[in-house]
């Protein structure tokens, strides 16, 4: 972003033509040259004081201000900040499922054990690891950290938990109950009457085989015909109803069955609690283990002294705590005036109530802040961001006067159909899909207030979607084709859109589009990988084409799916576990496939065999070493095995196994466990400039533009999924014993007490997968390519429906503000086909290519044969060679309590870099034959108890240092080392001082001064 604006800076300043000079002239009332020169100081004093040109997330902006406090307040600041919450989230599971036998966590091992005893009943998966990992997602969701500690409250004691389950199964067992009494009555009332169900309208599926159904227990609601037939008694019967038979029924009815039909009736449309007790049930057991889960994740944190980058921004919600002005940005030693804000809306809440204050304050200096966004581009809900708040929230934090909102009106990226057909399609769009959200509405639990709002919220979101087209595109057509593929189920349109794609790709290339000027977007990694495996499956079949189909793929770039990888991942389970043949086979057949394409051997052939002797024997050492040595060991010693396109992505893996044991133990099962959960997703990152197709998902290409815009899969679902967790604030009795309760996301809740939290769920993933497609459609500048199954391959809700039938709505023909829109349902040119203009012919792209520098094998050395860089070399700004000898030997005699302890102490400097393994010979020889000199032996064989660097401390505060004190029966004997070539007095006075503190604590001492290189000794009695 910074490059970009100092880019356009020197574009005005250099005199270049430039695209906002216009705006900015009429913006500001100046002529274009002084535009031009203001824009010329701007680049001068942002270029002169670069540092100061601050452009930052407002996760980094957080970071800064925490890490800044931290500081402040005197404790340790070099924590790491953790950014993969799978890894942290997988690793606390770990350790709370195997702390499970301590007593502690016996009522947490109860409920575990009713929990799974619960999922079995309901008929799912007895996994809890799964389920607990899938609960524990919601601990970072803002909605559960909002109210974390009411919820922690509720929730540390099982006993108010297990009260609150009773009330809320005493609820359902009694609503159950009255409505087997309901059905026995409604059959007794039959009986009676001498009928039967199948008497009635329907025969023998009469809709009053509902009160046999109710009598056995089956909880099911009265449909419109049994609730036609509590109204009017004709509903009961049909044309051909005999006589008597009408007779009897008319009589039942009026007596009897008419009323319990009637109770049925009212009986059901009072079960708000019933049905919200049910939702609430569902989701109970998983209630109870989320303290736990979010204990072990701060215990996990406080071990590795790290903050979770989503723990910040709630950290610092605590700390401002509604402040007006917070004391803790003054800490970061920075005043800013001016803000802004961009892509707001992704912004979540906490997020901006924690940026809130700062605004205020600008604001109130009279300063001028900026919030940028488009509600319709928000798509990143799934990391807690809120397009309610530009939508409505800030206009209600602020008075009116101090917003002013102002809507961008021309699009500058796209071509005048891309323009007008995004214009007429996201006009009648949300309006169709508004529809379909409102089906339902009136018969929920809503209040008439809560159903006004949610009826017209989608289309007021896009109220604002007509641009027009910038004046430097206004005389360029561009392209937009939508082919209807057929298919009666999801896999047969794919693979139509699959067979049409290289048509695509070769007509673009044909009209001048490079390569880097195509994207593919798609909506999930495995639609990437099916476009990615189509084109290579295509370029091995069409090897003599003239056109090109190299891509970049995110996906395809992820370090698992790398041959050489998984090859390398195997050999290291091997080598953790050597003696099992399941696993010595697997690596075994990974090596084959790695090495495949150069042998002529059958695959069954090579499997049989087993890796060479030698081979075997080099693995072996391996095994002893640590985890980054086995895995750079293993890529030597099969270096010749990998093929050249492998090596990027050996490399690559390298640097992650570094990376890992550098922060977390070097375990070779835990590290496998984090790279089947987390590490094998680690994609390579690869430059934007490459001449290559560009596949990513939709999420990925926000923000980003391209000539042509391929969309082959123009199909998903419109709602959220089911079981997805709902996080609710219960307000009546029973239920709101507890703040915030976890509910699964499904239409049952229509009928609850969770009904204005369902709708809005469910307004928010329509509108979320609605701005998927806004965002997909409006990345095109050049040409829009669209894929879309015709109406027999997909069911009417889904992407595809609203796209169809938008195409045709001829309903709508103007915006809100009166202006027409140009029909699209006049661009069909057959029944499979829309196009508005034609294949588009571009003007070659003038971008720079990446020079690609190929990656040749790593070089790799053993361990032992490595230069060791001396980063602790004791006495190395010493010049004096004597000075170094005489402070190396002081060390290393500190470290030899006998003589068994001399080579350990040399082999210790040596592995630090403090001496070469040269030098370790030298002094190991020179200390053997020191120590076994016949005046010092008896020192250091053992039979005297020995003090090294003994610190002895007396009344002043002070401290001094013997270098050895050794014990006999009869006193104590104190040594001091000298390594100089000669004597002198001070030496004597300094043993003097030790002897006499070793003498006030009451013991007999003699003293001894050693001269070593002079080999002679001084005695000192005291």
């Amino acid at each position: 972003m910074k490059s970009r604006i100092i880019q356009e800076l020197h574009v005005l300043a250099s005199g270049q033509p430039s695209d906002y000079l216009s705006p900015l002239t009429g913006l500001y009332g100046h002529t274009a040259s002084q535009i031009r020169t203001q824009a010329r100081k701007i680049m001068i004093r942002l270029l002169h004081d670069y540092s100061a040109f601050h452009i930052s997330t407002i996760d980094r902006f957080f970071q800064q201000t925490m890490r800044v406090f931290i500081r402040e307040i005197g404790l340790q600041g070099n924590y790491r900040v953790e950014m993969d919450k799978d890894l942290v989230l997988s690793e606390s599971i770990d350790h709370l499922l195997a702390e499970l036998d301590r007593q502690e966590h016996k009522p947490l091992l109860e409920w575990l054990l009713r929990f799974s005893e619960d999922k079995v009943e309901r008929g799912e998966t007895w996994d809890i690891r799964t389920e607990i990992k899938k609960l524990g997602e919601e601990l970072f969701k803002e909605k559960y950290k909002a109210s974390s500690d009411a919820i922690d409250k509720d929730i540390a004691d099982k006993q108010v938990l297990g009260h609150y389950k009773n009330t809320l199964y005493a609820l359902i067992r009694a609503t159950e109950a009255e409505a087997r009494r309901l059905g026995e009555q409604g059959m007794a009332a039959l009986a009676r009457y001498a009928l039967l169900p199948s008497d009635f309208k329907g025969g023998s599926r009469s809709v009053l085989f509902l009160f046999e159904q109710l009598a056995g227990g089956i909880m099911k609601e009265p449909s419109a015909t049994f609730r036609n037939m509590a109204d009017r008694m004709e509903a009961c019967l049909t044309k051909t109803t005999p006589p008597d038979k009408r007779q009897a029924i008319e009589t039942a009815w009026n007596a009897e069955v008419g009323d319990c039909l009637r109770h049925t009736v009212t009986f059901f449309d009072r079960l708000t609690n019933y049905y919200t007790a049910c939702e609430i049930t569902r989701y109970y057991y998983t209630l109870g283990i989320l303290s736990d889960i979010s204990r072990q994740i701060k215990q996990w944190c406080e071990e590795k002294n790290c903050m979770l980058i989503a723990d910040t921004t709630e950290l610092l919600h605590r700390v401002i705590d509604g402040s007006d002005v917070p004391f803790i940005y003054e800490k970061t030693g920075t005043r800013i005036d001016h803000y802004m804000i961009d892509e707001f809306q992704d912004t979540s809440e906490m997020q901006w109530f924690n940026f809130r204050p700062l605004v205020r304050e600008s604001l109130a200096y009279r300063h001028d802040n900026l919030i940028v966004g488009d509600v319709k581009q928000s798509i990143y809900r799934f990391r807690n961001s809120d397009w309610t708040l530009l939508d409505e929230k800030v206009r209600q934090d602020f008075t009116p006067g101090q917003t002013t909102g102002k809507t961008l009106t021309e699009n500058w990226r796209s071509h005048r159909l891309i323009v007008e057909f995004n214009n007429t399609f996201f006009t009648v769009a949300p309006a169709l899909l508004q529809q379909r959200y409102n089906e339902g509405l009136d018969e929920s639990a809503l209040s008439p207030e809560q159903r006004e709002r949610f009826a017209n919220k989608i289309i007021s979101v896009y109220d604002r979607s007509v641009l027009q087209v910038a004046p430097p595109f206004r005389a360029k057509d561009g392209h937009v084709r939508i082919e209807l593929l057929s298919g009666n189920a999801d896999a047969g349109w794919k693979e139509e859109a699959m067979l049409r794609l290289p048509a695509v790709i070769e007509q673009l290339q044909n009209t001048g589009y490079a390569l880097r000027d195509m994207a593919v977007l798609v909506r999930t990694r495995a639609e990437g990988m099916l476009v990615a495996e189509t084109l290579l499956a295509y370029k091995s079949a069409h090897p003599d084409t003239t056109c090109h189909y190299e891509f970049i793929s995110e996906d395809a770039l992820e370090l698992g799916r790398s041959r050489a990888v998984r090859f390398m991942t195997c050999m290291l389970h091997y080598l953790n576990r050597p003696d099992d043949p399941a696993v010595c086979r697997l690596a075994r057949i990974a090596c084959v496939l790695l090495r495949r394409e150069t042998q002529t051997v059958s695959f069954a052939e090579e499997i049989r065999e087993d890796f060479p002797a030698e081979t075997l024997a080099e693995l072996r050492k391996l095994s002893h070493r640590s985890l980054y040595e086995m895995t750079e060991g293993i890529y030597r010693l099969f270096e010749t095995v990998f093929p050249e396109s492998e090596q990027v992505f050996i490399q690559a893996f390298l640097d992650l196994v570094a990376g890992y044991t550098e922060s977390e133990p070097a375990d070779m099962e835990q590290f496998r466990r984090w790279w089947n959960e987390t590490g094998q997703r680690t994609k390579i990152a690869m430059p934007d400039s490459q001449n290559a197709i560009r596949i990513l998902t939709i999420h990925k290409s926000k923000g980003l533009g391209f000539k042509a815009v391929i969309i082959p899969f123009g199909d998903w679902d419109v709602d959220q999924k089911s079981g997805s967790i709902l996080w609710c604030r219960p307000q009546e009795a029973p239920f709101n014993q507890l703040h915030l309760v976890p509910v699964g996301y499904s239409g049952a809740l229509n009928k609850t007490l969770f009904a204005q939290e369902y709708y809005h769920e469910k307004l928010h993933a329509y509108i979320d997968n609605l701005n998927a497609l806004y965002v997909a459609f409006t990345r095109a500048k050049e040409e829009l390519i669209v894929f879309v199954p015709d109406a027999g391959a997909r069911p009417a809700k889904a992407i595809s429906g609203l796209i169809r039938d938008s195409l045709r709505e001829t309903g709508i023909t103007t915006v809100g503000g009166g202006e027409a829109l140009q029909s699209s349902a006049g661009g069909f040119r057959a029944d499979d086909l829309f196009e508005w203009g034609d294949w588009w012919h571009t003007q070659p792209s003038h971008g720079e290519t990446a020079e690609e520098i190929p990656v040749r094998h790593l070089p790799s050395v053993l361990p032992d044969e490595r230069m060791l860089l001396r980063l602790h070399h004791k006495g190395g700004f010493f010049d004096d060679r004597q000075r170094r000898y005489g402070v190396l030997m002081h060390e290393l005699l500190s470290g030899i309590q006998t003589t068994a302890d001399i080579r350990p102490a040399v082999a210790a400097k040596e592995a630090g870099g403090e001496i070469s393994p040269r030098e370790a010979a030298e002094w190991s020889e020179r200390l053997e034959n020191l120590l076994n000199r016949p005046e010092v032996k008896k020192w250091f064989d053992g039979s005297m108890p020995a003090l090294n660097e003994a610190e002895i401390l007396f009344d002043s505060g002070k401290s001094s240092r013997p270098d050895r004190i050794m014990r006999t029966n009869d006193c104590i004997h104190v040594v001091d080392y000298k390594f100089g070539e000669r004597k002198d007095s001070r030496h004597r006075r300094q043993i003097s001082s030790y002897c006499e503190l070793v003498r006030c604590m009451g013991y007999k001492v003699k003293g001894c001064l050693w001269y070593v290189e002079l080999n002679e000794m001084d005695e000192v009695v005291h």
